[in-house]
């Protein structure tokens, strides 16, 4: 018998963060683009909660699945930036567990009625 992830990690996009006294943030994830957008995320969100001063270590995991295009792509990086921003607010106010936001679907392009 084989060892397998529960259900939903292909579909959902999970970042922990941890505070540090120091400025800076520090983000592992898989791609540097991700980590990019998952760092500017994370210092708007301590700025917006008047922690600037501070800094961290964000943790992201986000499904390899990212690769199918760009319309995928996309929806990965904003479940990420949304699971950083939770991420951050759920640290200050104390909470030590990790934030899984679902990746939604690309929408499909438009069709006109004819």
């Amino acid at each position: 018998m084989t060892a397998r992830r529960p259900g939903g990690d292909r579909r959902t996009v999970h970042a922990r963060f941890s505070v540090r006294e120091l400025p800076g943030i520090t983000v592992t994830a898989p791609d540097e683009g991700t980590a990019a957008a998952a760092r500017r995320t994370a210092q708007r969100a301590l700025t917006e909660a008047g922690r600037g001063h501070l800094g961290g270590r964000v943790e992201l995991r986000t499904p390899r699945t990212a690769a199918r295009g760009p319309r995928r792509r996309h929806a990965v990086r904003r479940a990420a930036d949304r699971a950083v921003a939770l991420a951050v607010a759920a640290c200050l106010r104390g909470d030590t567990t990790g934030v899984h936001v679902p990746i939604r679907p690309p929408a499909s392009p438009r069709t006109s009625p004819r």
